[in-house]
C-alpha cells in the first residue's frame, strides 16, 4: 500500500447520459481534501490553457470533487503485448508532458488510456508535479524509469535501438541497477501469490 492511501481514497462515478466523470476524493481532513482537488484541477486547467490534447478536459470543481471529461479508451494494463509504434507514440506524449513543465510522478499503464483511433491520453494527476516542484525532477526520472520497465516487459521490439536511444542517458544507466531489482520484486511477489494460493488449499 502507498503511504498517501493511508490518508486518501479515490473513486470516479460516470454520469449517465454525459460525456464526463466525476472524481470524489476522500481524506479525513477537509482542508487536505480541498487541496488534493484542486491540484488535481490546477493541473488539467494549466495543461488545456498550454495547449497539450493528452488528457482530459476540466469541467468544474467542488470541495470534495471534480468533473472532467470522459475518456473512451483502454488503458495499458494487462498482460498483452504492446505494439512499439504505439509505444513510440506514448514516449512523444511523456516527451511533450514534460516539455510544458509538468512530470506525472505515477505513470502506471492504468494511468494511460489508448482511444480508439490509437491516440494515448494521460489521467490520474494526483502526484502530478510542475517545474516549480522541489520533486519535479524525482517525478519525471520516475517517469522516464516506469516507461522503461514498460518497454523492457511489454513492447515488441522490432528495432530496440530506435527505442532505447529515446530515453536520457542518465535514465538508461540506472536501468542497470533499476532492472534487476525490479525483476527480484516480481519475482517475490508471484512467489508470495503462490505461497497464498497453496496455504488456502491446504487450509
Amino acid at each position: 500500500m502507498q503511504p498517501k492511501n493511508l490518508l486518501k481514497k479515490n473513486f470516479v462515478t460516470v454520469v449517465d447520459g454525459k460525456n464526463e466523470v466525476i472524481k470524489v476524493v476522500r481524506t479525513p481532513f477537509g482542508p487536505l481534501t480541498r487541496i488534493w482537488c484542486r491540484h488535481e484541477a490546477d493541473c488539467l486547467v494549466r495543461l488545456a490553457e498550454l495547449g497539450f490534447a493528452n488528457a482530459p478536459k476540466f469541467i468544474c470543481l467542488t470541495d470534495n470533487s471534480f468533473t472532467m471529461e470522459k475518456i473512451e479508451g483502454t488503458s495499458l494494463d494487462g498482460p498483452e503485448f504492446i505494439d512499439e509504434r504505439l509505444f513510440l507514440r506514448v514516449m512523444d506524449v511523456i516527451r511533450e508532458f514534460h516539455s510544458f513543465g509538468f512530470a506525472h510522478g505515477n505513470l502506471r499503464p492504468s494511468s494511460i488510456l489508448i482511444k480508439d483511433g490509437g491516440e494515448p491520453v494521460l489521467i490520474d494527476f494526483e502526484t502530478c508535479c510542475q517545474t516549480r516542484n522541489p520533486l519535479f525532477f524525482l517525478a519525471r526520472f520516475s517517469d522516464h524509469v516506469r516507461l522503461h520497465l514498460l518497454w523492457q516487459s511489454r513492447v515488441v521490439r522490432s528495432n530496440p535501438e530506435l527505442v532505447r536511444t529515446r530515453f536520457p542517458g542518465y535514465v538508461s544507466l540506472a536501468m542497470f541497477v533499476i532492472t534487476p531489482v525490479s525483476r527480484l520484486m516480481g519475482v517475490l511477489k508471484s512467489a508470495k501469490k503462490s505461497l497464498r494460493r497453496s496455504l488456502r488449499i491446504f487450509a
